[in-house]
C-alpha cells in the first residue's frame, strides 16, 4: 500500500490528467476505493471471478489466463486446469450433470427464459413456482408453503415478518449474518446465548421470562429461539 500511495503521490504531481474523470462525468469511485481498484485489486484480482469451461460440479475446468500488464487486461489462452470445487453455490448438485434435472432445466428455460425480469409481487411467479409451493405443502403437510429463491433473504426478510415490537429472538451468538439482519430489521429484542451452551440458553429463557419487557415487564408477545 506504501509503495501505491507513493506511486500516486508522484502520478498526480507529474501526471495529473491520468487521475481526473472525464469532462461532464462524475467519478464512479471514491478517493479510497479508486486506489484500491488501480494499486491493489487489479494485480491480484486473477484470485477471483476465475471463468470455467464445465459443470460446477465436484471438478471444474479453469480457463487459464495471462497477462502482460501486471493483471489489468487478461487473456485467454486457451487452455484450462482441472481443479477440485470447494467453493460453489451448487450445494446440492443440481447443476451437475444429471439426466433429469438437466432436462428439467432445459424446459423451463424454453418455457420461461432465463428470468422473468421481475420480482415474485409483480411478474416473477409462474406456473413452477406456484407448483413447488403446493409440492412442499404437501411434502411437509402444511396449508400452503412460501418458496424464496435466496437462503440469505429467506432469514433476512422472513423474519422481520414473523415478529415485531414486544417480541424476543434468542440467538445463538455464532449465527449466521442472515438471521442477524433478519432479528434486527424486526425490532424485536435480542438476546444472546453462548455458542451450543444449553445450559445458557436455558439461563437466558428463564431470566427472559421471568424479567419480561424492558421497562413494562410485560410478557414478551412472542419467544422465537
Amino acid at each position: 500500500m506504501l509503495y501505491g500511495y507513493m506511486r500516486d503521490f508522484f502520478g498526480h504531481t507529474f501526471r495529473p490528467e491520468k487521475y481526473k474523470s472525464r469532462p461532464g462525468y462524475a467519478p464512479l469511485l471514491r478517493d479510497f476505493e479508486h486506489f484500491y481498484t488501480r494499486r491493489l485489486y487489479h494485480r491480484i484480482q486473477d484470485c477471483w471471478n476465475r471463468p470455467i469451461a464445465s459443470r460446477p460440479g465436484a471438478w471444474i475446468e479453469v480457463m487459464e489466463r495471462t497477462t502482460k500488464d501486471y493483471n489489468r487486461h487478461l487473456t485467454l489462452t486457451g487452455k484450462t486446469i482441472k481443479c477440485l470445487n470447494l467453493g460453489s453455490y451448487n450445494y446440492l448438485g443440481f447443476a451437475d450433470q444429471h439426466p433429469r434435472c438437466t432436462a428439467d432445466v432445459i424446459a423451463n428455460i424454453r418455457q420461461f427464459g432465463t428470468a422473468s425480469a421481475g420480482t415474485r409481487a409483480t411478474s416473477g411467479t409462474t406456473t413452477t413456482h406456484v407448483a413447488l409451493e403446493e409440492a412442499t405443502a404437501r411434502y411437509l403437510g402444511k396449508e400452503a408453503a412460501l418458496v424464496v429463491g435466496m437462503g440469505f433473504a429467506t432469514n433476512s426478510t422472513t423474519l422481520p415478518a414473523l415478529l415485531g415490537k414486544g417480541a424476543l429472538v434468542i440467538s445463538d451468538s455464532l449465527n449466521h449474518s442472515s438471521l442477524v439482519v433478519g432479528a434486527r430489521a424486526s425490532g424485536a429484542k435480542i438476546r444472546v446465548f453462548e455458542h451450543n451452551n444449553m445450559k445458557h440458553l436455558e439461563h437466558v429463557i428463564r431470566d427472559s421470562i421471568a424479567d419480561g419487557q424492558p421497562r413494562s415487564h410485560r410478557p414478551w408477545t412472542k419467544i422465537v429461539i
